[in-house]
C-alpha cells in the first residue's frame, strides 16, 4: 500500500482577507538566517496557525507546511510527510533519493534517513522554510530524537518553524545560548488594543465607543479567540444581549460555553452540519455531503468562512477546508451531548467508513479507534494488515494493538504475530517478549497454532521466535529446535509469504544489523547447526538464508578463516542480486575489497570498488563505496586522494567517521582524530555495537600510542580486546598495521605483571592473534611495496629531498610517507626506524 499523502496536510491554510496585519509580530519573524528554528507556542486560540499563514503569504516562494494530527505518532509517516512536503516546493527528486531508507524501523536507521535528508536539502540552491504546526500533539519520542538531530545539524539554507500549545521536549535552553532560537509566545501573539480596533473595523462590527474596545481587551486579556467570539456575537441577530464579561478572563477552556452561544445563532440545519462533520479532520465538500445527505456543503463552507466562523481554507482546488481545533473540540463535545450514543455511533461509523473508501485507510482506522470502535478498526486492519506492513507504518499498527488489548478486545493471532515482528524490529524486545509470553499461554489454554486456520501464521511465529532467540542472543540450540520441528510439520503457506524482507537499508557492515546481532556472532559450531536448517531445506530460497552467507562470510573473514570467507561472500552477491538488494551485496563488496587489501593487492581492490559503483543508483551506497576507496588511497599513502574521496562521501555515519580518522592520523593530527574516534565509541556502546566498539578502539590504543600516552594505550587494546575475546575477532585488529606493535607490547607486559586486573582477556587469545606474526619477522612487512622503497633509501642515508628525486615524488609527500612507515613500525624518529633495519 503506498501511503496517502494528504494534500490537506501539506497545504498551507489560506489567510483571510479580513484579517489584519500584525506587523510587529511580521517585525519578529524578519528573516535572520542565523536562526534554525521559530519556536511559537501559546495555548489553543492565539493565532498561532494564522500569523504564520500570514506571513509567508506575504512572499512569492513557497514555504513546506505540515499540518499534524494524531496518527503523525509514526516516524515513517512523520517523516514520509516533512520530505514530502520538502519536496514539493524544491521540485526536486528528494522523496524518490530517500525512500529505500524508509523499509527500518531501527534507531540507527532513522538517525540515517535524518542525516541523508539534510544531505540532499543542502544541495538545494534555494533558501527552505518548514513549517510544522500544530507540534504538541507529537507524543512519540523517537520522532523528538530524530526532530533534534535534524534541527542541530540543519543546513544554512533550511529554518523550522514549530507551533505548539505546550513545551516540547527539545533543548531549547541549549539552542538560546546558542542564538539559534527565535520564540514567540502567548505575551507577544495577544492583541493590543489598536489590534482590536483595526479588527473590530474590518469586520464591520459596530462598537458603541473605546471604552468598549478597552473593556473587551480587558476581559479577553487579547486573547484572540475570545476577541472573535466577542465580535460573532456582537454581530449576531440572534444574541441581543452579549455579555463581555461571561468572558471572565480569556482562559480558553472557556471557548466551550461560547461557541455554544455562536452556534445557538445558527439554525438549526447549519448546527447539525457543524456537529455531524466536526469529527472529519479535513472538510471535503464531497465527503461532507454524504455525511449529512445534502448536496449544498460547499456553499456551506464557503459561507462559513466569509463569517469567519472557526473555518479555514486549506485548498482552493479542489476545496478544502477544516474547522479551527477549539470549535471541532466544542462540535464534538455537543455531538455527544445532542445526539444519542446509537446515532453517535453511526455518524462516527459513516464517517470512517467514507474516509476508508477514499483510501485514506489510516485516518479511518484512527477515527474508528479513538471513538471506540474497535472492531470496525480491527476488521479493517486485518484486511489492509500486509500493506500497511509494507508501506512501514508498523509503529503506528503497534499503538493500535496496545489500544485494543488496553481495552481487553479479542485480538486475532495474525495480528498479535505481527505485533511481535513489529515490536522486534523496532527494538522493543520486551515488550515482544510480553505478547510472545501470552501467545505461548495461549496455545497451552486454546491450542491455537494447532487450529487449520491458523496454520500459517504459526508457521510465520514459529520462525520469528526462532529469530528473536537468535538475534537477541539467547539459546541456539532452542532456536534450532523449533526450526526442525517447524520443518517436520512442513511449512505452511501465507499472504506473507510473497513480502520481501529487508534487513539491511544502508550499514556497511551486515555485522552491524540486528540479523548479524550487532557483532555478537555465534561460534561457527554452534551456530552452524542452525544455519544448515535453512540453506538445506526450503528455507533455502528466503532473504533470511541469503543474509546467512552474508553474515556468515563476514564472521569467517573477523576469525581469519578467508578462504571459507571468500566462498561465502559469492554466494551472498548471487543472492544479493537475485533480491536486487544491495543492502546484502554492497557489503560483500567492502568485504571482498578488504580480502585484496589483506592480501596486498591494492590495485585490485580499488578497480573492484570503481566498478561497483555502477551496481547502484542510490546516493548513500555510493557513498559507501567512495568511503571504501577512500580508505584504500590511505593504505597506498595517496593522502590527497583519500581526502578528496572523503570529501565526496561525507557522513556521520562510524564507517566514514573512523575511515577520516585514521586520515586525520596519518597527517599527524592524532587529537582531532581521537575526539573523532570517541565519538563513534560513545555511540556504539550505546547502542552495543561489538564490531564498532571493537574497531575504534582498537584505533584509540593507536592514537594514545601516537600522543605519547602508552599507558592509556594498553587500557585500550586491553578494553578492545576484552570485548573481542568472547567472539573470537581477529582481523578487526590485524588488519591495523599499527596495532601489531601494541600487541606484542601488550602480549610481553602481561607476562612480566603480575596483575588481577588484566585477567580479563586470556592470554591464549592474544597469543591467537599474534601466532601468525613469528617474533623474527622484519616490522617492515607491514609496509606497501611503496613504502619500503622510500624506507630503503631512508635506511641508506639519503635525505627527504633526495628521496624524492628518486622516486619522482615531492618532498611533501615524502614527509607524508615517512609519517605513516613511522605509524607503522610504532617509533617516532628516523633513527629509531633506521634501527630496524639493522
Amino acid at each position: 500500500m503506498q501511503m496517502v499523502l494528504l494534500r490537506s496536510k501539506t497545504t498551507m491554510p489560506q489567510a483571510l482577507d479580513s484579517a489584519i496585519e500584525r506587523e510587529r509580530l511580521y517585525d519578529l519573524l524578519r528573516n535572520d538566517r542565523t536562526k534554525k528554528i521559530t519556536f511559537v507556542r501559546s495555548p489553543a486560540g492565539y493565532g498561532k496557525t494564522t500569523i504564520l499563514s500570514q506571513w509567508f503569504s506575504q512572499f512569492d516562494k513557497p514555504v513546506a507546511w505540515l499540518s499534524i494530527e494524531v496518527a503523525d505518532n509514526d516516524p515513517i509517516r512523520f517523516w514520509k510527510y516533512v520530505i514530502h512536503s520538502v519536496t514539493e516546493i524544491t521540485k526536486n527528486n528528494i522523496d524518490l533519493e530517500l525512500a529505500s531508507l524508509f523499509a527500518s524501523q531501527e534507531p540507527s536507521a532513522f538517525e540515517f534517513l535524518i542525516d541523508s535528508f539534510l544531505n540532499e536539502m543542502s544541495l538545494v540552491e534555494q533558501n527552505i522554510s518548514i513549517v510544522i504546526d500544530d507540534y504538541h500533539l507529537i507524543e512519540n519520542a523517537t520522532i523528538h530524537k530524530m526532530m533534534i538531530q535534524f534541527i542541530e545539524y540543519l543546513p544554512s539554507n533550511v529554518q523550522i518553524y514549530i507551533t505548539s500549545r505546550s513545551d516540547v521536549p527539545f533543548p531549547i535552553a541549549k539552542w538560546r545560548a546558542k542564538s539559534w532560537l527565535r520564540e514567540i509566545g502567548m505575551e507577544q501573539l495577544r492583541f493590543t488594543y489598536e489590534e482590536i480596533q483595526q479588527f473590530y473595523e474590518k469586520k464591520n462590527c459596530l462598537y458603541t465607543d473605546i471604552s468598549m474596545l478597552q473593556h473587551v481587551l480587558k476581559k479577553t486579556e487579547g486573547w484572540v479567540t475570545g476577541i472573535q467570539l466577542t465580535e460573532l456575537s456582537l454581530n449576531s441577530s440572534a444574541i441581543n444581549d452579549f455579555n463581555i464579561d461571561a468572558l471572565n478572563g480569556a482562559h480558553p477552556y472557556i471557548a466551550d460555553f461560547l461557541l455554544q452561544d455562536i452556534l445557538a445563532a445558527l439554525s438549526p440545519s447549519i448546527q447539525d452540519f457543524l456537529i455531524r462533520t466536526s469529527i472529519l479532520k479535513s472538510l471535503d465538500p464531497l465527503v461532507c455531503n454524504v455525511l449529512t445527505n445534502r448536496s449544498d456543503s460547499l456553499s456551506i463552507l464557503s459561507e462559513l468562512e466569509k463569517k469567519g466562523l472557526f473555518i479555514v481554507r486549506l485548498n482552493s482546488t479542489p476545496p478544502v477546508y477544516r474547522y479551527h481545533h477549539l470549535f471541532a473540540e466544542a462540535l464534538q463535545i455537543e455531538l455527544k451531548n445532542r445526539y444519542s450514543e446509537e446515532l453517535v455511533a453511526s455518524i462516527i461509523t459513516e464517517a470512517a467508513t467514507l474516509l476508508h473508501d477514499k483510501g485514506d485507510t489510516i485516518s479511518a482506522i484512527e477515527l474508528a479507534i479513538s471513538k471506540q470502535d474497535y472492531e470496525l478498526a480491527e476488521s479493517w486492519i486485518t484486511t489492509h494488515l500486509v500493506d500497511i506492513f509494507t508501506s512501514g507504518q508498523t509503529s503506528t499498527f503497534i499503538g493500535w494493538v496496545k489500544t485494543l488489548r488496553m481495552n481487553h478486545y479479542p485480538i486475532p493471532y495474525e495480528m498479535l504475530v505481527m505485533d511481535v515482528i513489529a515490536l522486534i524490529s523496532t527494538l522493543k524486545f520486551e515488550e515482544a517478549v510480553e505478547i510472545m509470553t501470552a501467545l505461548e499461554q495461549k496455545q497451552v489454554t486454546e491450542k491455537w497454532m494447532d487450529l487449520e486456520e491458523n496454520l500459517g501464521v504459526a508457521s510465520i511465529y514459529e520462525t520469528v521466535k526462532a529469530y528473536a532467540i537468535f538475534g537477541m542472543g539467547g539459546d541456539i540450540e532452542q532456536a534450532t529446535e523449533i526450526v526442525q520441528r517447524q520443518l517436520e510439520k512442513g511449512r505452511v503457506g501465507s499472504r506473507w509469504d510473497n513480502i520481501p524482507m529487508q534487513y539491511n537499508t544502508f550499514e556497511h557492515k551486515i555485522l552491524r544489523t540486528s540479523i548479524g546481532s550487532k557483532g555478537k556472532f555465534w561460534p561457527f559450531e554452534k551456530s552452524y547447526p542452525f544455519i544448515k536448517l535453512f540453506r538445506e531445506t526450503e528455507f533455502k530460497d528466503d532473504n533470511m538464508t541469503a543474509y546467512s552467507y552474508g553474515t556468515s562470510a563476514e564472521s569467517l573473514y573477523e576469525k581469519d578463516f578467508t578462504d571459507a570467507a571468500s566462498s561465502e561472500l559469492k554466494i551472498a552477491i548471487q543472492y544479493g542480486h537475485k533480491f536486487r538488494d544491495p543492502g546484502l551485496f554492497i557489503p560483500m563488496y567492502l568485504l571482498k575489497a578488504q580480502i585484496y587489501i589483506k592480501n596486498n593487492n591494492l590495485i585490485a581492490a580499488h578497480a573492484f570498488l570503481k566498478n561497483s559503483m555502477e551496481t547502484v543508483k542510490e546516493k548513500h551506497w555510493i557513498k559507501t563505496l567512495r568511503t571504501k576507496i577512500a580508505h584504500c588511497y590511505l593504505l597506498e599513502g595517496n593522502l590527497l586522494q583519500a581526502e578528496q574521496e572523503l570529501k565526496m562521501s561525507k557522513s556521520r555515519q562510524p564507517f566514514w567517521l573512523l575511515v577520516n580518522a585514521r586520515l586525520l592520523m596519518v597527517k599527524s593530527q592524532a587529537s582531532d582524530a581521537l575526539s573523532s574516534i570517541m565519538q563513534v565509541k560513545t555511540k556504539s556502546l550505546q547502542e552495543m555495537q561489538i564490531s564498532t566498539i571493537i574497531e575504534a578502539t582498537v584505533l584509540e590504543a593507536i592514537c594514545e600510542k601516537a600522543l605519547g600516552n602508552d599507558d592509556s594505550a594498553m587500557l585500550a587494546l586491553h578494553e578492545a580486546l576484552f570485548q573481542g575475546a568472547p567472539y573470537e575477532y581477529v582481523r578487526t585488529f590485524l588488519d591495523e598495521k599499527a596495532s601489531i606493535p601494541l600487541l606484542k607490547a601488550y602480549l610481553k607486559m602481561r607476562k612480566t605483571k603480575n596483575d588481577p586486573n588484566w585477567n580479563t582477556v586470556p592470554l591464549s587469545y592474544v597469543t591467537r592473534l599474534l601466532h601468525d606474526i613469528q617474533s623474527e619477522d622484519s616490522p617492515l612487512d607491514s609496509l606497501t611495496q611503496r613504502e619500503q622503497e622510500v624506507f630503503s633509501l631512508l635506511a641508506d642515508g639519503a635525505t627527504n629531498r633526495e628521496i624524492a628525486d628518486r622516486l619522482f615524488l615531492t618532498e611533501g609527500t615524502v614527509r607524508v610517507y615517512l609519517t605513516t612507515i613511522y605509524s607503522k613500525l610504532g617509533v617516532n624518529s628516523r633513527a629509531k626506524a633506521i634501527l630496524l633495519k639493522q
